[in-house]
């Protein structure tokens, strides 16, 4: 079989926050390494926000992360595009303005904003990113130069179709669920992340699998050859699926390797 390019989502492909990830999920990507195939992971988390553990540590080809605004293939950054200082004067103004907690994410620090953050211990979210990241986590007053590839907020206590809006001009937001969405440069996805790898390694597109479950997996699993959602993904993802496999906790990423013959 022509070497395969698998690119693979993070949150509810791969793990699932609080949980291992499954050994049989491990035991496909390293088999399909070991088969010659390549495996990246391909994430809306910034490059920061990958775990060594449990996720690296599988051991990996490289990283698409940010939704597509960063690459990294065998540890050498291919391909980089931060936010320009005027697109996230615009984000801050605008997300202030509407009064929507938001964090700039980055791939070496995340900024959060001391005027929208009272307590870290009122948002889950926050907490753990704090946890993660103590040395990693910055308030936006204390930066002088940010350095950030998209962001995410939690509406709160406004209609957040407003803040799309104001924004939709210069981003593509994707919305997980009312009022919790991220913010991605237009022309980006994590389609065009697969797309600029593959450029920069000369991979065709007929060689690519992606590996999704959610709204920002969409665009992906329409662009790769083969897209594969997971079974307890999103209804979009499913719909827009060459194939379906079983859930994250039902060897769902071994069956679909074994499926496509990766095995």
């Amino acid at each position: 079989m022509k070497r395969k390019a698998v690119f693979f989502d993070i949150d509810g492909t791969l793990y699932e926050q609080g949980k291992p990830v499954e050994e049989s999920a491990i035991e496909a990507i390293r088999e399909i390494r070991r088969k010659g195939h390549l495996a990246f992971i391909c994430t809306g988390r910034s490059r920061v926000m990958v775990p060594k553990e449990p996720v690296l540590s599988i051991g990996f080809d490289g990283v698409v992360a940010s939704c597509g605004t960063y690459g990294e293939y065998d540890k050498e950054t291919l391909f980089h595009y931060p936010l320009s200082k005027e697109q996230y004067i615009k984000m801050i103004t605008t997300f202030r303005k509407y009064n929507a907690m938001y964090i700039l994410e980055g791939t070496e620090y995340i900024y959060y904003d001391e005027e929208m953050v009272n307590d870290f211990e009122n948002d889950w979210y926050l907490r753990h990113i704090n946890t993660m990241l103590p040395h990693n986590f910055l308030p936006v007053q204390e930066v002088s130069d940010i350095n950030a590839c998209k962001a995410s907020i939690h509406a709160r206590n406004v209609e957040p179709e407003e803040i799309y809006r104001s924004l939709g001009e210069d981003f593509e937001v994707l919305e997980h669920v009312f009022g919790v969405a991220e913010f991605v440069p237009k022309g980006f996805s994590k389609a065009k992340g697969i797309e600029l790898m593959c450029e920069k390694l000369g991979i065709g597109l007929e060689d690519t699998i992606a590996v999704g479950d959610s709204i920002n997996d969409v665009d992906m699993l329409k662009f790769a050859k083969i897209g594969v959602c997971m079974g307890n993904g999103s209804v979009p993802a499913k719909e827009c699926a060459d194939y379906i496999t079983t859930g994250i906790h039902e060897d769902g990423i071994y069956h679909a390797m074994e499926h496509f013959g990766l095995l």
